[in-house]
């Protein structure tokens, strides 16, 4: 693994490269940015250039063949430890970084960072999901930080700035993450095989925000479905609201998760509606067709509102209008089956006054 199996990054890439080499290499750096951009991948080669014996740290270059690279390549390398938030776990449990009651203190992170290197003139760490410890993690990985065992690198990895205590901000170098262009993330998708097509990668990449993470959730099989059915439903000169607002709700509940990934199941399918009005107003407007997923239901819909001039585009751009403000009800904490309902029957009244009135 090394630089150029990553996508994006190439300024933070420098970034690193020139400070090392003018002697400020830290002992602790918190890569922030948002999830699924590949932050977690950049601090693997980072730590992967540190170890390599062919390159001098200042070049920040793997080579690949070495034996410190085989191994963590193999995911081997005794002195290299990567750890998070385990599966179906809201917060880091204090056993990640002090071991278990039986074994507390002997193990766990803090004690493996503490111990010399086995393979080279350093141990590095890498904390994934930095911003999800809770209060007694946090304070020991304050005091870590606060006296870094020798020979040792701290990488913290953090999806949420403003979880994260001050004093640990203050205490790491950090490194912003943008999000990745749509190209790479469309690029990525096939590449890993997650979307079967060009096109269906591209509309993923397009509502993906730069993130890959993001991207692959929209390629869930269960929540294509449910995109689709939406589609459908709007795509009615006789919305029912009554009906799609408790099978959109039927549908987030079956796709699971917590209150927070309901929430956020919920803002897709806003989102998806928002696409499919887009694309609708572009269309009408001559500047676009639609694309991707239910590509030929935006079309129907389009050609309805096409009938009607004039008012058709202004009834698209409203209902698209109606749909930004339900995606704020969600990030102001509106419960989402009562952001639907309200939504959905705004959506029928709207469309079936407006259709009538252009008659």
């Amino acid at each position: 693994m090394n630089w150029d199996d990553l996508r994006g990054h190439r300024d933070q890439i420098e970034m690193l490269r020139r400070s090392i080499a003018r002697g400020r290499q830290a002992h602790a750096y918190l890569f922030a940015g948002a999830p699924g951009i590949g932050k977690s991948r950049f601090a693997r080669i980072f730590a992967q250039c540190l170890f390599c014996e062919k390159h001098d740290d200042t070049e920040l270059l793997a080579c690949g063949d070495c034996s410190p690279c085989r191994q963590m390549n193999a995911g081997s390398h005794p002195d290299y430890f990567a750890i998070g938030c385990p599966e179906g776990k809201n917060e880091i449990p204090v056993s990640v970084f002090y071991g278990d009651k039986e074994r507390r203190g002997q193990e766990g992170l803090i004690h493996d960072l503490s111990l010399r290197p086995m393979a080279g003139s350093r141990r590095i760490a890498v904390l994934d999901d930095a911003n999800r410890m809770n209060e007694e993690g946090a304070n020991a990985m304050l005091k870590t930080l606060e006296e870094p065992p020798p020979n040792s690198m701290l990488i913290l990895i953090a999806d949420n700035l403003d979880a994260l205590l001050p004093t640990i901000r203050s205490r790491c170098q950090l490194v912003r993450f943008s999000p990745l262009a749509a190209n790479d993330v469309s690029d990525l998708l096939l590449k890993n095989e997650v979307a079967s097509t060009p096109e269906e990668a591209a509309a993923a990449a397009a509502m993906s925000e730069g993130s890959l993470h993001i991207a692959s959730q929209l390629l869930n099989p269960a929540l294509r479905s449910l995109r689709l059915n939406l589609y459908a439903a709007l795509a009615t000169a006789d919305l029912r609201p009554i009906e799609v607002a408790k099978a959109m709700t039927a549908g987030i509940d079956e796709l699971g998760g917590d209150t927070n990934e309901q929430r956020r199941n919920a803002g897709w399918l806003i989102r998806f509606a928002q696409e499919f009005y887009r694309q609708t107003v572009l269309q009408l407007s001559g500047d676009d067709q639609p694309t991707g997923q239910g590509s030929e239901i935006i079309a129907r819909f389009t050609k309805l509102l096409a009938a009607r001039g004039s008012k058709g585009l202004e009834l698209a751009m409203e209902l698209f209008d109606r749909c930004v403000l339900a995606e704020d009800h969600i990030s102001w904490n509106v419960a989402p089956a009562k952001t639907m309902d309200s939504l959905f029957d705004d959506l029928a009244r709207t469309t079936r006054t407006r259709l009538r009135s252009a008659r």
